[in-house]
């Protein structure tokens, strides 16, 4: 990642603005980081800051040095520091090319993928409740799957992650978190090597919970001091178990299992674990593993809708997961969230695809209902981006995400059903 020192008086349309030169809270943008589109920003920009921060991987317009840039004296390249990373992986490839026949077949083999590892992390959580251990070897073959799905095309595995069961939370959640991880990691650049050993780490983040009794897992109300002294064993727990299994399970996963519910400030448990080794894969798993739950109905906890989950979590991030990073994962899912059900201003239903490929309001989406909420025999993929200036009689902005349940839409209708062919 690249970054440049850009004079307000020199930004253009098409630049990527990654930091400003003062708080984004005090600015009027939403997100930290967007893509220069429109002439209002750019004239909201100049009157609030007198230089910004442009990341050239982001932007879509290449010229961002000689006579564009800032000639003050005071121009800085700013590099990612994060261990890890293949800084030569552009954070822009994930966009989906509205090709049905491609998404199906990806819808396909990420659905068989999940199926397999669902069904693996069942068997595994009742095998260790009956006092197994982990087969490493096992557990890491079925990460390598996940990552093939993922890398193929991620924002399918992003989608079906909306395939959730309150009665069979755990297992879907560690399977989700995965996902989800795995993803953004890719997403942030890292190589494939990397995708495996943090996923693995993802994965089994809540492997401790098979320690965990039952009645305490899905109890309905709140958790006793007792109680809430059991369930935050489990890191600590999962990361013996790892250990006591052998294998050759690394030790960045390692960390991942003990540290994922630590927090940059030093909040979290368990005390014990180092804060220093809160790295960044521990808390792209962390960041995942609040998102899935927050968005997930439980026994005790209404599902909300992602967008709500991703303006808390950003809200609070600076004392979480550190803001850059956060803006990071609301990049890697996008705004309006890949899975999430929106309503345009015609009055049509939407699921979201993909983020935006050029502007971040307008993603990628699969049309489910019509203006009058009857569901659509054919079902076809949009980009809205391109909507917008190629039949502009239309109102396709997005007015607000909506919760599926409460138009009857849910199930195969947001996964399988009807993908046009």
């Amino acid at each position: 990642m690249k970054r440049i020192q850009v004079a307000v008086e020199d930004l253009r349309l098409g630049m990527y603005v990654a930091e400003l030169d003062r708080p984004w809270l005090d600015s009027p943008f939403l997100f930290q980081g967007f893509l220069l589109e429109r002439q209002e920003d750019l004239t909201t920009i100049r009157s609030l800051c007198r230089h910004v921060l442009v990341d050239e991987a982001l932007s879509t317009v290449s010229d961002h040095t000689g006579s564009h840039s800032s000639t003050s004296g005071h121009e800085r390249v700013v590099a990612s520091s994060r261990p890890g990373v293949d800084s030569a992986s552009p954070r822009t490839s994930r966009v989906v090319q509205l090709d049905p026949k491609r998404i199906l077949s990806a819808v396909q083999t990420g659905h068989d993928t999940r199926q397999r590892t669902h069904g693996y992390l069942k068997t595994l959580f009742r095998d260790l409740r009956l006092g197994h251990t982990v087969d490493t070897e096992e557990a890491r073959g079925f990460v390598s799957q996940m990552v093939d799905a993922i890398t193929d095309y991620p924002d399918v595995a992003i989608w079906l992650t909306q395939m959730k069961n309150k009665d069979e939370y755990t297992s879907l959640h560690c399977l989700n978190v995965c996902v989800l991880t795995v993803a953004f990691c890719r997403h942030l650049g890292y190589s494939r090597t990397d995708l495996e050993t943090i996923g693995i780490g993802a994965l089994l983040h809540d492997i401790g919970k098979s320690k965990t009794p039952e009645h305490i897992l899905n109890k309905p109300g709140r958790l006793s001091p007792e109680e809430w002294q059991i369930m935050q064993r489990h890191p600590e727990d999962g990361y013996r178990m790892m250990q006591e299994a052998g294998g050759d399970i690394p030790d960045v996963a390692l960390q991942i299992i003990r540290g994922h519910h630590r927090r940059v400030n030093g909040a979290g448990y368990p005390e014990q674990f180092p804060l220093g080794e809160l790295d960044v894969p521990v808390l792209t798993v962390a960041i995942a593993d609040v998102y899935d739950a927050m968005t997930s109905e439980r026994c005790y906890h209404q599902a909300m809708a992602a967008d709500e989950v991703l303006r808390l979590m950003r809200k609070g991030a600076g004392q979480t997961f550190g803001r850059e990073l956060m803006e990071d994962f609301i990049r890697c899912v996008g705004i309006f969230p890949v899975g999430s059900v929106v309503e345009l201003g015609n009055g049509s239903l939407a699921l979201v695809i993909s983020p935006g490929r050029s502007e971040r309001l307008l993603p990628q989406v699969l049309m489910l209902r019509d203006a009058h909420g009857h569901r659509l025999e054919q079902r076809k993929l949009v980009d809205l981006a391109v909507a917008v200036r190629n039949r502009p009689g239309q109102d396709w902005q997005i007015r607000r995400v909506v919760e599926p349940g409460q138009h009857g839409i849910g199930g195969e209708e947001l996964t399988l059903a009807d993908l046009p062919s």
